[in-house]
């Protein structure tokens, strides 16, 4: 297996779990990007976890209690979660990848960032404790930290302590579309991801486009002082 392997294999679970609807609600239950601790994650959403449990050990690293791995035997996956304050995390995700995936080679390819799905600077100004940790290409990459997340920290911060879902913004740059930028229309590459994911979930594009938008603009407000 590769690393380009992984990644992808990061994104079908990802899709997967998004896909998964609550059958009360008849709405998509979007994954947790970082929470403030493992209960949440192996307890909630309730109607998933009943059907696809998940187990998380932690992986043995420079220090102790900084890298787990989430796994669920239904789903096929693996992901590694990392402490907010792990600075190791590269390396805890190429250890991760070599046990997990069995990948070979000596190092991680230098056009694939390790990526804090939600961004690390916004979840410790939350006090949320754990991040998932995800492959990205380094490009895109870099444009959703110089984008969308780094208005999105610079802005209103959210209520502080509660778990957080992967939302649309950080579903594009999970399945490598650069972030869009506010007033902008989207490009051809995000109009096409935009139809790709509402055929997948049934949804109207133009539902999913408004809330690309709406996430855009609460990224860049800025709480009276």
């Amino acid at each position: 297996m590769t690393f380009t392997d992984v990644m992808n294999s990061e994104r079908e679970a990802i899709l997967a779990e998004y896909a998964f609807t609550d059958s009360l609600f008849r709405t998509q239950i979007p994954p947790y990007s970082a929470v403030p601790s493992f209960d949440i994650l192996l307890r909630t959403p309730s109607v998933l976890r009943a059907r696809h449990p998940v187990q998380v050990d932690e992986l043995p690293g420079k220090r102790s209690g900084y890298a787990f791995v989430q796994t669920c035997p239904t789903l096929n996956y693996k992901f590694l979660w990392a402490h907010v304050d792990n600075d190791n995390y590269r390396n805890d995700y190429f250890t991760f990848a070599q046990k997990h995936h069995n990948v070979s080679g000596s190092e991680l390819p230098e056009n694939l960032h390790v990526d804090h799905l939600f961004n690390r600077e916004r979840a410790r100004a939350m006090q949320l404790t754990y991040i998932r940790m995800v492959l990205a290409p380094q490009d895109v990459n870099t444009s959703h930290g110089a984008g969308y997340e780094k208005s999105r920290t610079q802005g209103a911060i959210g209520r502080v302590g509660r778990e957080r879902q992967i939302d649309e913004v950080m579903l594009m740059k999970l399945l490598g579309v650069p972030s869009p930028r506010k007033g902008k229309p989207l490009s051809g590459q995000m109009q096409h991801h935009v139809g790709r994911i509402a055929a997948q979930f049934g949804l109207p594009a133009s539902e999913i486009e408004r809330n690309i938008r709406e996430l855009m603009e609460v990224a860049n407000f800025r709480p009276p002082e």
